[in-house]
């Protein structure tokens, strides 16, 4: 049955833009992995009168409403008070919470104020939701058909009782009619028009699949999406298509769904038992940051060194002073010297460098705001290239990172391939 489901989102971080709400994606998300589309998700503030009519207007229209936030311990935490008085319910104490309470503030060793009393009470025919990680418990109540699911708002407190309680009860309470099927390719070096256009001819007349194009910078994703009544047959034509449009984006595909670049990376250099050596100076350690945030990444990273100061290349990479002199910090000749020299001075299989103009200053006309060499070595030949990046200074840092991985996960997929 087509299941009519409405997340609300409560807190005033929300609506002030002070944080940006991840919990209304993640559980549509998780939703549409069970086959249920949300129709309506809302943020709304901590005030009486917006959670109270958000309250009624989705229970005059849904089935399953999940709330989340405003069960803490404070003041402005009031999502529990307000959901008792629209039910006309009574408010009912829960020792066994009251003592979940006590178990995780002793083990912090905390005392226990009034406020944090006051999320051991719960509507009166309430099914209280433990939560492992925390001290608010959430709670499930139904009103006429709606079923409504209320949670903390800390994300991960939400997650852990939601893939607890509501997963496993949407198999039980609604029978699943269709399975969808989807499948995220990560793209890069791609714009979203190219990538379209590529895909056009294989796509204009079939009706299997819906094609999402999802641009997050500094890449472009692509969400295919497929709906069958048999969930075999729905991840068999995922499959299908999946390789269809791979063949046809071809290395721009660099990961599917989370991956993300740097874990790509890591990957491929830990299989060909390659080892890297990065120098960098207008990306101030970021490729760095980046490649250790993956785990057991000293497999393959030997070491990061920056070099930001004209004197640091001269010093630390054996980079001619004549040759900075002559080309500048900023050239293919000084890129190509810091690669080769932390190869060297590493003795790993590969040497990496990035020197550029960040801005927003610095810039002239033969050289301006976004002009970056990236270099690549591994001892017998050296690749550099340069770039002009659009953006301010974060983002043609960012944009720098992420071109010097792929042309370290280009150069891998390349040797493995000839």
């Amino acid at each position: 049955m087509d299941v009519k489901t409405e997340i609300i989102t409560i807190g005033n971080e929300l609506i002030t833009g002070l944080q940006v709400d991840t919990n209304g994606p993640y559980l549509a998300q998780r939703l549409f992995s069970r086959g249920i589309s949300v129709q309506r998700m809302i943020s709304v503030g901590d005030g009486v009168e917006a959670i109270a009519g958000a309250l009624k207007d989705s229970i005059k229209r849904a089935d399953l409403v999940i709330i989340t936030g405003g069960l803490g311990s404070t003041r402005d935490d009031i999502t529990t008070e307000v959901a008792t008085n629209i039910l006309k319910k009574k408010l009912v104490f829960s020792p066994e919470t009251l003592d979940h309470i006590n178990k995780i503030l002793v083990s912090y060793n905390v005392p226990m104020t009034e406020g944090q009393k006051k999320q051991a009470y719960f509507p009166e025919g309430a099914e209280i939701i433990p939560n492992p990680k925390g001290t608010a418990a959430g709670f499930l109540i139904k009103e006429g058909k709606t079923l409504m699911a209320f949670f903390p708002g800390v994300p991960r407190e939400l997650k852990t009782m939601f893939e607890e309680t509501i997963m496993p009860r949407l198999e039980n309470e609604w029978k699943r009619e269709t399975y969808f099927q989807s499948r995220t390719l990560r793209l890069f070096g791609i714009s979203e028009s190219k990538a379209d256009d590529l895909l056009k001819d294989i796509l204009e007349n079939q009706k299997e699949i819906t094609l999402a194009f999802l641009p997050i910078f500094p890449e472009t994703n692509v969400r295919i999406t497929i709906q069958k009544k048999d969930n075999e047959e729905a991840c068999a034509r995922l499959a299908y298509w999946e390789k269809k449009i791979r063949e046809r984006l071809e290395h721009h595909v660099f990961g599917t769904d989370d991956d993300t670049m740097e874990e790509v990376v890591g990957n491929l250099l830990r299989k060909a038992r390659a080892t890297i050596a990065v120098a960098e100076s207008c990306t101030g350690g970021l490729i760095g940051h980046r490649l250790t945030n993956i785990p057991g990444s000293s497999d393959y990273l030997e070491r990061v060194v920056v070099v930001y100061s004209n004197q640091a290349k001269i010093d630390l990479l054996k980079v001619p002073e004549e040759v900075i002199r002559t080309h500048g910090a900023v050239s293919e000749i000084t890129a190509k010297l810091m690669a080769e020299g932390i190869r060297n001075s590493a003795g790993t299989t590969l040497g990496l460098a990035t020197t550029g103009i960040a801005g927003p200053a610095g810039g002239r006309p033969d050289k301006p705001v976004g002009t970056v060499f990236i270099s690549l070595t591994d001892g017998k030949e050296t690749s550099t290239k340069e770039y002009h990046l659009p953006g301010d200074r974060q983002q043609i840092k960012w944009m720098t990172s992420a071109v010097a991985l792929n042309q370290v996960r280009r150069y891998i997929l390349t040797k493995k391939n000839s």
